[in-house]
């Protein structure tokens, strides 16, 4: 087997991995190589909308435009870019010693020794097999990716009439697309009593285009053996039936990293998101191997995942000039969820090396996401029996980055065996 050494290894070529690269080459002298399994650059902004690049780029480009503009620039540093390239297994050294990836290129199995590794591999949707939709699985049914790629990329026509299922963010997204393929929309469907994503965009877009919004509803079945002919819906109200005549499913949101890669390694996982464990400059548990953007998470806005690959690359940076102990180092102190907040990233903090930032929605920092969303509630971070910090909100938003105003916590009392629990309360409680 060939072998190759380097200094640093991204994989993953979406916005984390090559702002990563673009901000590793500032520095002169490096061996990048940047891994990438599809035959191109970019990932998923290539076959999305509008809004990319406002807080990395300070300027806002249609999806496919800003993924061009990341491949424009990442071509310009020495990088060495492996596209059609398979990272097959990491085998990560916890003693300080180069980690190894086995990589199947187009032209045979090939092994780099690297001093890094960041992991940008991004996030994917759970498919309907996963999310066991009752059906004979006929044709016409498509996550929200399949269905941006075949229009966008492909340039083809999905089908006649979609009903989306699912409102997250995404759902609107997926319903930009199905409008610009002429496609008509038979509604969108959500199991919780609320939408998941900013009521006025989804109503001012059901209002113009027509389309119901079925709340508090569930699918009962997918009609149809060759071709999607309609799906039976239940109202969970009243447990009333229902059918929409379609012939085209849009399944959306339900994102979830795809960490597969950190399976067989010692890398900490997150119990809750199920990506790698990270601290405050993005480092695993694992020495010198990094991760950055949606395989922390799952879905988030792409241009927070490009700073996130900067601060990635800042920090093994950082390690090299100062030379570094592959260590954590200052005591960091843990941070746990409790349902219904799906997650916070990143899990430890040391209070020392918090950064304030006068515009902090602008930057990348400490943020939860909640699995539904909820009226009313009070946010509160404890250690032990004492609250550090609480805040009532009048809506948090399912799926919606919130961020943590962690320069507000009462760090004195901190018990930092105990750690920081966040939950939510009800505001009547």
């Amino acid at each position: 087997m060939a072998y190759e050494d380097i200094d640093v290894a991204v994989i993953g070529s979406g916005p984390a991995g090559t702002s990563a690269c673009i901000e590793l080459a500032k520095s002169s002298g490096l061996k990048i190589a940047l891994f990438e399994t599809n035959s191109e650059l970019g990932g998923i902004p290539r076959s999305c909308h509008i809004f990319f690049g406002m807080r990395d780029r300070k300027r806002l480009y249609t999806g496919p435009h800003y993924a061009q503009e990341l491949i424009k620039l990442v071509r310009r540093t020495p990088t060495t870019i492996h596209t059609n390239a398979h990272v097959l297994n990491i085998r990560a050294e916890t003693q300080g010693n180069r980690h190894r990836i086995d990589v199947l290129l187009e032209n045979g199995l090939k092994s780099f020794n690297t001093q890094y590794i960041i992991l940008a591999m991004g996030c994917c949707e759970i498919s309907a097999g996963a999310r066991q939709l009752p059906s004979r699985r006929p044709a016409g049914i498509y996550t929200t990716g399949a269905l941006q790629q075949m229009v966008n990329i492909y340039h083809q026509k999905p089908g006649g009439k979609a009903l989306v299922i699912g409102s997250e963010h995404i759902a609107l997204s997926s319903l930009l697309t199905l409008r610009r393929a002429g496609v008509s929309i038979a509604g969108i469907v959500e199991e919780d009593s609320n939408i998941q994503t900013y009521q006025l965009p989804a109503k001012t877009m059901s209002f113009y285009s027509g389309f119901p919004i079925f709340k508090g509803t569930s699918v009962k079945n997918v009609l149809g053996a060759e071709r999607v002919e309609g799906v039976d819906l239940v109202r969970k109200e009243d447990e009333k039936a229902f059918q929409v005549q379609c012939d085209t499913v849009i399944i959306t949101g339900k994102f979830r990293p795809d960490s597969r890669l950190i399976d067989a390694t010692p890398i900490e996982r997150d119990p809750s998101t199920q990506g790698p464990f990270v601290d405050m400059n993005l480092m695993t548990s694992v020495p010198n191997i990094f991760a950055a953007g949606n395989v922390l998470r799952g879905a988030d806005m792409h241009d927070l995942c490009a700073l996130e690959g900067r601060i990635a690359a800042q920090s093994i940076l950082k390690r090299m000039k100062a030379r570094e102990s592959p260590i954590h180092q200052n005591n960091p102190i843990r941070i746990r969820v409790e349902l219904p907040i799906r997650y916070v990233v990143p899990q430890t903090i040391v209070p020392a090396h918090i950064k304030s930032h006068l515009f902090p929605w602008l930057y990348p920092g400490y943020s939860i996401q909640l699995e539904g969303t909820i009226q009313n509630p009070v946010l509160e971070a404890r250690s032990g029996d004492k609250i550090i910090w609480k805040r009532s909100y009048s809506k948090l938003i399912a799926n919606t980055r919130i961020l943590l105003p962690v320069t507000k916590f009462d760090w004195d009392q901190v018990d930092e065996p105990i750690g920081i629990v966040l939950r939510i309360q009800d505001r009547n409680s």
